[in-house]
């Protein structure tokens, strides 16, 4: 993933096996709101199916576009940390870089 804007750049790997992620790794460059937010992810996804991971990436967007529902951030762990990032336009795009890379790859 790679936010032109800013450079953030974030490189996601993920070894799935029969529909489970057991790894998970990302290296990248950028700011501290996206390498937080891409180590969250990490730590959370890992041993989660891939639909189960897809759905906390929608539930981490919807965080931090602000109109998360309270079912939502229940799923959100730790990563409710970064939910003041909603207030922040200009972050945005650095919390959600690794969430969408994620989501990405595993839509294929």
């Amino acid at each position: 993933g790679l936010n032109p804007g800013c450079g953030d750049d974030i490189t996601v790997r993920l070894v799935v096996s029969d529909g489970v992620i057991t790894d998970a790794a990302f290296t990248g460059d950028g700011c501290a709101i996206s390498q937080a937010s891409a180590d969250i992810m990490m730590d959370m996804i890992r041993g989660m199916s891939t639909e189960e991971a897809r759905a906390l990436a929608g539930a981490f967007t919807a965080m931090i576009r602000g109109n998360a529902t309270e079912s939502q951030k229940d799923l959100l762990g730790e990563a409710l940390a970064l939910e003041d990032v909603s207030h922040m336009p200009a972050r945005v795009k650095c919390a959600l870089l690794a969430w969408h890379t994620m989501d990405e790859m595993l839509k294929e």
